[in-house]
């Protein structure tokens, strides 16, 4: 690791950063969540029968994460080469054009490219953001900043789903779009990350992957980092994406609304994201937070599996529980932008957060082969992945360094 000279950067431009930041996360979860929200009304609307509903909801899912995997790396390295505003700017241009488009598509393989294209673009906007905020704060509240930019953003999911509730899917791929190209123009003014500045005069390699392969301890933080996120998106993208089957095979009748479910468990993310933020500003630890919240998923887990299917109230409250646990994500993530030098950080973040979601696709098609091909009930199969994952994230974390206290003026070589 070598050490670089910061410049200073005004409580203004900070506090500009944070809005911009928070703004696009609005614009990149309601168009993430907008799949969830309307899949199923829209591939009926283009023809999908009921028996082919399940795996074409899972393929464009699929999709849409293989394009966030890809771009999640494609954007890492264009934020460390050429500046983390490049990334904010070049990602919301393709998913709003991409989103716009899924309003037209006609075929399931036309909404596939549609959602594959967007997922591209999507992959770049919370890396870039949490890097750019962390930068520019001060070390001794930079844990608050990507908090609260996730603690708003994640209010797009919704925003997509009331949209959905009272007008057509076409409408929310329409409105997704257009609030895309409408923070274009917010983002104007926008400072750059001083340390990415400072960068540019060294000869250190930047947005370079193989940093990390070519050494073990990088790696292993890496690798750590990716299994402790798997808990919230095994929630988000399976039991969520699948709450109808789930609770159905839990015995509820009638079934719990599925955009309900989601409204519970994005108001109380939003909580989560800015309360892990400020428990770990008080607990002076990155760590500690997760752990907790971790322990509250394992709490929610517990309900859902036990009481829940006793009534549609306690259902929501166990999927607010959960929402609120994995609110600890953001935290992870500041933390994994503080393992790592100024030269792969952007694409650490980027990468590995959707990497993190791409965790969709694997467990995707585990809880699928195991209720279709095993004829495992639909709430047992989620159950032992839910309850494993969480004990891997627990352990995870254990294998981390605390890094509430640390610079980022450095660079990993």
């Amino acid at each position: 690791m070598t050490s670089s000279t910061t410049t200073t950067i005004s409580n203004r431009a900070i506090v500009l950063g944070i809005v911009v930041s928070a703004l696009g996360f609005f614009v990149d979860l309601y168009d993430i969540m907008a799949l969830a929200a309307i899949g199923e009304p829209s591939l009926k609307a283009i023809g999908v029968n009921a028996d082919a509903m399940k795996g074409e909801l899972n393929f464009l899912q699929s999709m849409q994460m293989f394009g966030m995997l890809l771009g999640g790396f494609l954007w890492g390295v264009i934020g460390d080469k050429y500046g983390r505003l490049k990334v904010l700017f070049g990602s919301i241009i393709l998913y709003s054009l991409f989103t716009l488009l899924n309003a037209f598509v006609e075929t399931p393989g036309q909404y596939a490219v549609c959602r594959f294209l967007a997922g591209l673009g999507l992959a770049g906007e919370l890396g870039a953001g949490i890097t750019l905020v962390s930068e520019q704060m001060k070390k001794e509240y930079r844990g608050l900043g990507p908090a609260i930019l996730a603690g708003f953003g994640v209010l797009g999911a919704i925003v997509a789903v009331i949209i959905g509730k009272n007008y057509d899917w076409k409408t929310v791929y329409l409105v997704g779009g257009i609030l895309g190209f409408l923070l274009l123009f917010l983002r104007i003014g926008v400072v750059e990350s001083g340390l990415f500045k400072v960068s540019q005069h060294s000869k250190v390699s930047k947005g370079n992957f193989m940093i990390i392969l070519r050494n073990k301890t990088y790696l292993k933080k890496f690798i750590f980092i990716l299994l402790a996120g798997i808990p919230a998106w095994f929630v988000n993208g399976v039991m969520m994406q699948f709450s109808n089957y789930i609770s159905a095979s839990m015995g509820m009748y009638p079934l719990p609304d599925k955009g309900v479910v989601i409204v519970y468990f994005f108001i109380a993310l939003s909580l989560g994201d800015v309360l892990a933020g400020f428990v770990s500003q008080w607990l002076k630890s990155r760590k500690k937070s997760i752990y907790i919240f971790l322990s509250v998923h394992l709490l929610s887990l517990v309900l859902f599996f036990t009481l829940a299917q006793k009534s549609v109230t306690l259902y929501y409250i166990a999927f607010a529980g959960f929402g609120l646990s994995v609110g600890f994500v953001i935290q992870l993530f500041t933390l994994a932008a503080e393992n790592f030098g100024t030269n792969i950080r952007t694409l650490v973040t980027g990468s590995g957060l959707n990497l993190v979601r791409g965790w969709v696709i694997p467990f995707g098609a585990l809880f699928t082969w195991m209720t279709s091909s095993l004829h495992i009930v639909e709430w047992k199969a989620a159950a032992a992945i839910a309850f494993a994952v969480c004990i891997l994230a627990m352990w995870s974390i254990s294998q981390l360094e605390e890094t509430f206290h640390k610079d980022l003026d450095f660079e990993s070589t």
